[in-house]
């Protein structure tokens, strides 16, 4: 059996993205933390849609990314499109204000590219013959 080994890219990738990750979930409880505070008093209910939709919004990518980040840890590709399609969909959400893109947009793309070298680098070592001495 062949033992894969994992490349400083690929390590640095999933340090990253376990941050970027982390981030995203903390943005998220944040959001649903401000969400709740206008209703304190009030009596429980599940908000407006409105208030609904911006809860997922922040939690729909940090679930489909830690999901990606998970598989990744053995197939850097699926990371790699995880996070560059995040990074991809990011630009289209923040159009009319590009200042914010580069900010946005930015560490995904980073880690999805680091993902992409790991994978590559894994094929290339992979597909390389083999030195019998």
């Amino acid at each position: 059996m062949e033992q894969r080994r994992t490349g400083v890219p690929g390590w640095i990738a999933r340090i990253l993205g376990i941050l970027y990750v982390a981030v995203l979930w903390w943005a998220w409880w944040n959001e649903s933390q401000a969400r709740q505070e206008p209703t304190q008093g009030q009596a429980q209910s599940s908000g407006t849609w409105i208030d609904q939709w911006a809860v997922v919004t922040h939690l729909l990518p940090a679930v489909i990314l830690l999901i990606a980040l998970v598989l990744g840890w053995w197939w850097p590709l699926v990371a790699a499109i995880g996070f560059l399609g995040y990074a991809v969909a990011s630009i289209f959400s923040w159009m009319p204000e590009w200042v914010y893109a580069g900010i946005v947009t930015a560490p995904p793309l980073i880690i999805g590219l680091l993902f992409l070298l790991e994978w590559l680098r894994a094929r290339r070592r992979s597909s390389a013959p083999v030195a019998t001495g």
